[in-house]
């Protein structure tokens, strides 16, 4: 209970509590031992009293004794005893313990001494005993007489607890009023103590509650009290300035901690160089708004994006230039997105859009349009004015199941086909294009294995000078697979070049190739050169060369008789790459063909930066040339640059006897396609030269040409 009463208590309680407990229990204590020392006194003092009266009593009854005892006479004498208010009973007995007489005072209380084994063994005796505390009474049993011979004896009863409790309760009113007196006194004197000594305490505690509450540890205490709790201010001052120093170190640490944790949380989801979500935080959002969708039984989409041709800004103009391009890039395209959509650099030139909460697909399509419409404004950075865009595929929640692996499958799919289709497009995910996608694996994955199984042959298509004779063949390869049957080569080259399968083709081509030279020179009367065309692709690994000069070495052919033909795209993309090799291969005695010019960059100012000898004109400018003027006459102007620098003209797509007739009297170098000869396999290859040689002389059967 004490204890349940100090945790309630403050220290002020507390120490008023203790020191009122404590002077209370201090003049109590003093209290009943003064008393117990005053009932010793006291029953002393009645003891002696009791044991005079007696023996005086006893001596005057001697007289009595001397004569025949009257019983009037010892009543009178027991009348003695009156005077005495605590007397009870007297009895007087002869020599042989015969009662005599007895006084009993009037009204007396009744006793039962004669039960008390104690006052039975006393009055056996047959002797006086002096004064004996039996229960509640004195009892006192004198001689009469000489106590040798005794005349007779005295037996007084005093009563003891009425005069014991008298004189308790005379004390206690005579000290009481003393004991409460020095009480106040203590009290008094205690709490002027403890405002001496307890109150700087309290305050001191109330001080470090204040600190503890608002932790301001700039506080400080005004020291006070005596020398002990003065110190103890000091200390705890002390102490608060160590403390406020340490705790504005830890805010500084803290600050410092949590701009780090704010720098790291950014380094870790968000791309340094657009300031984009990056993959980790995407997809982390993507997994949440799919949960949602799913949960709320609505639909979302994602956007799949890659930069159409960055790999070739990023070579021709350099990483600074392609960095900032993906900047603009980002920028344009978040402003046109809604407000709750996310735009994330996965890395590379790959993005990745999330869009939450749409109704169909149509809010989806309309955003994709939003962005290529954007971006048909060529970008200008620093000096350059660059014209790009970006291949988008969309994949819906629903129809993916909103599960996030297929999600971003499906748009990755559709993004593929947005660039085969045509750059700078956008296409919803359908589910032939996973078919297609599929199909594109089996290839890849066929490629090898149909090198092994020779499913891979080639055929050639004559190329015919404006003279007449057949000066040279294109190397084409074909596929005819088990499983898959002819696979044409607009499809299987770009998945090659795009799956790194590119270089063993070339490889399995140059060799066939090589292997072939010796018949087809034997077919025709006068040396030809085969063309076989590369990658730009292959030009990136030292394996090309190797192969070239095992294949010449193993089946002792001259170099000379081979042309490398490349695209005009192909040859800017590597440009250093391809300069370099062509100019090792022209070096050896090979020439160099520049294929489907005019098609891609179409800049004139790189020509006199090449290392080539032919310019091959693509088949749409020998097409369009007769259907239109300016297709004439860009046509025309090419084959008079050509001339102009040297190079020898090569058109392709020679479908007709008109086209023929006129590329020839244009000046067109040599001609190839259709009208004189198919691409045909090896075996057939003499028929096609026969029929090449024919189908010229029959353009002037009717004409005179010299």
């Amino acid at each position: 209970m004490l204890s349940g009463v100090h945790k309630k208590l403050g220290i002020r309680g507390k120490f008023l509590f203790i020191s009122t407990l404590s002077i209370v229990l201090c003049s109590l204590a003093v209290f009943m031992v003064s008393l117990k020392e005053y009932e010793t006194i006291y029953i002393d003092s009645v003891k002696n009293n009791l044991e005079a009266l007696v023996a005086n009593v006893a001596d005057d009854l001697l007289f009595t004794f001397s004569e025949d005892p009257d019983s009037f006479i010892l009543k009178n004498k027991l009348l003695t005893f009156e005077r005495y208010e605590h007397i009870l009973y007297a009895d007087v007995y002869d020599a042989d313990w015969n009662l005599l007489e007895r006084y009993a005072k009037t009204p007396a209380k009744a006793i039962h001494l004669i039960e008390n084994p104690k006052y039975q063994s006393l009055i056996a005796q047959k002797a006086p005993f002096p004064v004996t505390h039996i229960d509640d009474v004195l009892v006192s049993m004198d001689a009469i007489g000489n106590p040798k011979f005794p005349v007779g004896y005295l037996e007084v009863i005093h009563d003891f607890n009425q005069p014991i409790s008298n004189s308790r309760h005379d004390l206690l009113i005579k000290s009481v009023p003393l004991v409460l007196l020095i009480l106040v006194i203590s009290l008094i004197i205690s709490w002027s103590m403890f405002k001496r000594i307890v109150t700087p305490l309290i305050r001191l505690s109330a001080f470090t509650q204040q600190v503890k509450h608002s932790r301001n540890y700039t506080l400080r205490h005004a020291s006070e009290g005596v020398s002990e709790v003065l110190h103890l201010s000091q200390d705890i001052n002390a102490m608060l300035e160590t403390i406020n120093q340490e705790h504005q170190l830890n805010q500084e640490q803290n600050k410092k901690l949590r701009q780090q944790q704010i720098s790291m949380f950014h380094l870790a989801n968000y791309d340094h160089l657009t300031d984009l979500p990056n993959r980790r935080y995407v997809m982390e959002t993507l997994k949440q708004y799919l949960l949602s969708a799913q949960r709320h039984h609505t639909d979302m989409a994602i956007f799949f994006l890659n930069v159409d041709r960055f790999k070739d800004i990023n070579d021709l103009m350099g990483h600074t230039i392609g960095d900032d391009l993906l900047r603009h890039l980002s920028q344009m395209m978040v402003r046109c997105l809604r407000p709750k959509d996310t735009l994330a650099r996965l890395g590379g030139d790959d993005f990745l859009v999330v869009l939450p909460d749409l109704p169909d697909s149509g809010t989806a399509k309309q955003v994709a349009q939003a962005i290529v419409d954007q971006l048909k404004t060529p970008i200008t950075i620093g000096q350059w004015e660059i014209q790009t865009s970006v291949s988008i595929g969309i994949a819906m929640a629903k129809a993916s199941d909103f599960d996030i692996d297929t999600l971003i499958s499906n748009a990755d799919i559709a993004m593929s086909h947005s660039k085969t289709v045509g750059k700078g497009s956008y296409h919803l995910f359908k589910p032939q294009m996973l078919r297609q996608k599929r199909r594109t694996l089996q290839i890849i994955n066929r490629i090898s294995t149909a090198i092994d199984n020779h499913e891979f042959f080639l055929v050639y298509q004559p190329k015919v000078s404006r003279q007449g004779a057949v000066i040279g063949f294109e190397a084409l390869i074909r596929w005819k697979s088990p499983d898959l049957g002819m696979i044409a080569p607009s499809e299987f080259i770009p998945i090659a070049e795009n799956g790194g399968k590119i270089g063993e083709i070339t490889s399995w081509m140059l060799c066939q190739a090589i292997q072939d030279l010796a018949i087809i020179q034997s077919i025709c009367a006068h040396p030809v050169i085969v063309s076989v065309n590369i990658s730009s692709k292959d030009l990136m690994t030292a394996q090309l060369e190797s192969v070239l000069h095992q294949a010449l070495s193993t089946h002792q052919q001259e170099i000379s008789h081979l042309q490398f033909e490349i695209t005009e795209s192909s040859y800017l993309e590597k440009f250093d790459l391809a300069n370099q090799f062509f100019s090792r291969m022209r070096a050896l005695g090979s020439s160099i063909a520049l294929d489907d010019f005019g098609t891609g960059y179409s800049s004139l100012s790189y020509l006199n930066r090449i290392d080539i000898d032919t310019l091959k004109i693509d088949r749409q400018f020998v097409v369009n040339s007769f259907k239109s003027d300016k297709d004439a006459a860009v046509l025309n102007a090419i084959l008079a640059l050509s001339q102009q620098l040297g190079l020898h003209s090569c058109c392709e797509g020679v479908e007709t006897a008109k086209h023929a007739r006129y590329l020839i009297e244009q000046g067109c170098d040599s001609l190839q396609g259709y009208y004189f000869s198919a691409p045909v396999p090896l075996e057939n290859l003499a028929q096609a030269v026969h029929t090449s040689v024919q189908k010229y002389y029959q353009l002037f059967i009717h004409e005179r040409y010299i």
